[in-house]
């Protein structure tokens, strides 16, 4: 898995606004990057408490904070990078072989995740030193 930090996006979906409220549409591939076979999210997390915590073989999620705030810690093997999620209108594009760590900063921190394949238990390391082994 040669995917690094690099290749980590910070997508803006298209919005549309007016004084009934905002739209963001997601349509597969157009606007996410991914066709998406998957859609789960996140919700009823206590404060400051830190899901995820493991990568996907094959697995590209694009995650959207819909409501609250998340911080995203994500890594690469070497390095890693934090991004911090609170806008409906912004996606964040991580793509195999990138470890990561979602921290809820709200309690009503709503955290949308679409996916490129369906569930497959074996597609995920839950272990850090799998992880960085599988990186070589």
């Amino acid at each position: 898995m040669k995917t690094s930090l690099d290749d980590i996006l910070l997508i803006n979906l298209r919005s549309f606004e007016d004084n009934k409220g905002s739209l963001v549409p997601i349509e597969s591939e157009l606007d996410c990057l991914i066709d998406i076979k998957r859609i789960f999210y996140v919700y009823n997390v206590p404060l400051n408490e830190t899901r995820g915590k493991h990568s996907h073989k094959e697995t590209i999620q694009v995650l959207i904070c819909i409501k609250g705030k998340c911080e995203v810690k994500c890594d690469d093997g070497k390095n890693s990078k934090f991004f911090v999620l609170s806008d409906p209108s912004k996606a964040l594009y991580v793509p195999e072989g990138i470890w990561a760590e979602e921290t809820y900063l709200t309690e009503d921190t709503l955290l949308m995740v679409l996916c490129n394949t369906p569930y497959q238990k074996e597609d995920y390391i839950f272990d850090y030193e799998e992880f960085k082994h599988s990186k070589k």
